[in-house]
């Protein structure tokens, strides 16, 4: 395949059946997110947001802009800023590992590091990026609340699950973090097939999306969210059928699952997605009910090397 760009290359990403994980009766298929470019699906969100900012004109030649990210929106942002003519500045905790910085900078962004603080607090990323982006008058991306993040998975990832499988679509399964993946595709589907699908979110044990408080605190697996609720998630609540917990543990130990049995190199995100798709299919299969289970690969496990050690716990 030749192709002009490699900006052509977000999306379209191949979806592959579990042939040894799958309950009986029950396909369950994974969409490899992490054969976009940068290696994540944040690569479309990214797309998205700055095209809507240029649409907008909030984005122009040469100009700027900045976003809270500690991980691989931050990494997209900073790659295709580089590529379209514009500059990224990420703000991220100091406690993220010194290769994601590089990264960062390797791909022509610009870090600041802060505290790892509450949301709320004055100096976390996120107060910083809204600060930034008001003394220097340029564009937050706010993934966590920009619309442009829902609209992409609408317009591509939800179009191509229902494609790829023509319109057999009984379950979605996802990782709720910015919750614009569930929203997005969760939408697409649901306006095509109504009730016919489910749409189920997934979070760490013990989140706050899932109980009113997380007193104690919850599980921590990176890219999904424990502590508070994702502003995505407030809007598009009603278009999730359920949620399922999945602790870190389960997380870890499907990610080494899905590798040796199914070939899936995913990060700790797709083993919970796939944990959570696993625990679905094998209750619907055990009602004697056949079903088409669709989740994905966010990124790949090569993305956390601080996680290998955890990996081989739990071989």
């Amino acid at each position: 395949m030749l192709v002009d760009s490699i900006i052509s290359l977000i999306g379209k990403t191949p979806m592959v059946r579990l042939n040894r994980l799958s309950p009986k009766d029950i396909n369950i298929y994974v969409k490899l997110e992490y054969l976009n470019p940068t290696g994540s699906h944040k690569d479309r969100i990214a797309f998205y947001m700055i095209k809507d900012a240029v649409d907008r004109g909030l984005l122009r030649p040469g100009g700027r802009l900045v976003e809270a990210s500690s991980g691989n929106t931050a990494l997209s942002l900073a790659w295709l800023s580089s590529l379209l003519g514009f500059k990224a500045i990420l703000v991220v905790n100091e406690n993220v590992s010194p290769n994601k910085v590089n990264a960062i900078k390797a791909l022509g962004g610009e870090v600041i590091l802060t505290p790892y603080v509450p949301a709320e607090h004055p100096e976390s990323k996120y107060s910083v990026a809204k600060r930034i982006s008001e003394e220097l008058g340029i564009p937050y991306m706010n993934q966590m609340g920009n619309e442009a993040n829902v609209r992409a998975h609408y317009e591509t990832t939800g179009p191509e699950i229902y494609e790829d499988l023509r319109g057999e679509v009984d379950y979605f399964v996802m990782g709720i973090g910015t919750c614009g993946t569930l929203a997005g595709v969760g939408k697409y589907l649901k306006e095509r097939l109504g009730g016919k699908v489910k749409i189920v979110g997934v979070v760490p044990k013990g989140s706050k999306v899932k109980h009113s408080s997380n007193v104690g605190g919850g599980d921590y697996i990176e890219g999904l969210v424990t502590e508070y609720i994702p502003e995505i998630f407030s809007r598009y609540h009603n278009l999730v059928d359920s949620i399922v917990e999945v602790s870190y543990e389960d997380a870890i130990k499907m990610v080494v699952k899905a590798a040796r049995y199914e070939g899936i190199l995913g990060g700790p995100s797709t083993g919970a997605n796939i944990h959570a798709s696993i625990l679905i299919g094998e209750e619907l299969s055990s009602k004697g009910v056949k079903a088409n289970i669709v989740t994905l690969a966010p990124d790949s496990i090569f993305k956390y090397p601080q996680l290998i050690n955890d990996v081989v716990r739990y071989t």
